[in-house]
């Protein structure tokens, strides 16, 4: 049981961490289509979120318009390997796009955007610091999951947290690598939080 719990932590870490650390790239334009959203209309929808007993609402807010990617040039024209991509697949131009934003904006506000092979979002401090407080987080995960694996930690009848401690595979070392990096991680979750809490 103990090694399954394990498995299952290791697994959602890499899954969770894999894939918001790819999602990193759009922020520095590794990957995406850079761009300029003019909002046309700005809304309020609310997300039920929560356990069956403790389910809320949470306000959502998002904002449609017209992107258009840098690939434009100044006078408006279209560079020529997008002018036959209407649904700014390669570039240029996406009609009612929509982005979620945290607050409303007038129409004719001009947001920086980029947008992804699915969607278009809005890449601020907030976003870049609660995506690397999650691979943080599942990193942690990776970590725990790691230990439950090697020492079978977690299952009902198995080794108090001590015992299993001092029996990690590689002694001192791999202790330290893990006591290392899961405090490393806890750190680095625990800073992101408190920076988007702040910016």
């Amino acid at each position: 049981m103990g090694r399954g719990v394990g498995a299952g932590l290791v697994l959602a870490g890499l899954f969770f961490g894999g894939m918001t650390a790819k999602d990193m790239g759009y922020a520095n334009g590794h990957r995406g289509d850079a761009g300029t959203l003019t909002v046309q209309d700005c809304r309020t929808q609310f997300d039920r979120v929560g356990s069956s007993r403790h389910r809320h609402a949470r306000p959502v807010v998002s904002c449609t318009g017209t992107f258009r990617g840098d690939r434009e040039d100044r006078n408006g024209r279209e560079d020529r390997n997008d002018r036959n991509d209407r649904n700014g697949r390669n570039g240029s131009t996406v009609e009612d796009a929509t982005v979620e934003t945290g607050a409303k904006f007038e129409p004719g506000k001009q947001l920086a955007v980029q947008k992804t092979d699915h969607k278009v979002v809005l890449i601020d401090e907030q976003w870049i610091w609660r995506s690397l407080a999650i691979v943080c987080v599942s990193l942690c995960a990776l970590v725990a999951g790691v230990f439950c694996l090697l020492t079978g930690f977690g299952a009902r009848r198995g080794p108090v947290f001590r015992d299993a401690w001092l029996r990690v595979p590689g002694g001192t070392a791999v202790r330290a690598a893990l006591a290392g990096t899961g405090g490393l991680a806890a750190l680095g979750a625990g800073a992101a939080l408190l920076l988007d809490g702040i910016v």
